[in-house]
């Protein structure tokens, strides 16, 4: 699947995933972001996690007209998805309007995203996003999401 067609997906749902709490991303990621000239609206909440800034709104700042405006340069957790991943033991399958276009290829390569993801990553992150937990989850079962293993 095309980036081109990727996005074209993503704006029909309104970004969905990135009104979810933002994103969580290394230190490196962060770098990489801000060195290819993007604003830096992350903020630091260990010396390897940081979340973007979302807002009192759950919306991850870099979500601009339905589209990632750091795409090519997204931390792992977005590249990942639509495999969403509880708290890096339970991971699932979110059946979002581009799941459907995803080929094996495609899924193989998200679910190999989710294994790359650092354990202490959300372990740093679960303290800090608690007070938003009920209203995550809340948005997180907007479409169905089918348990999987990943290997």
């Amino acid at each position: 699947m095309t980036e081109r067609n990727h996005s074209d997906i993503c704006k029909s749902c309104g970004g969905y995933c990135c009104t979810q709490g933002g994103s969580v991303a290394t230190k490196l990621e962060v770098d990489r972001v801000i060195e290819v000239g993007y604003p830096n609206k992350f903020i630091e909440i260990t010396e390897n996690c940081y979340v973007t800034d979302f807002g009192e709104d759950l919306i991850c700042p870099y979500l601009k007209e339905y589209t990632c405006e750091i795409y090519p340069v997204r931390p792992l957790l977005c590249r990942k998805y639509p495999i969403f991943s509880t708290d890096g033991e339970e991971h699932y399958l979110v059946h979002c309007p581009l799941t459907q276009y995803l080929s094996k290829y495609d899924l193989a390569q998200c679910i190999k995203a989710a294994l790359e993801v650092p354990e202490d990553l959300f372990t740093s992150v679960q303290r800090f996003m608690a007070p938003y937990g009920s209203r995550i989850d809340e948005r997180m079962h907007k479409f169905k999401m089918e348990r999987i293993e990943l290997e």
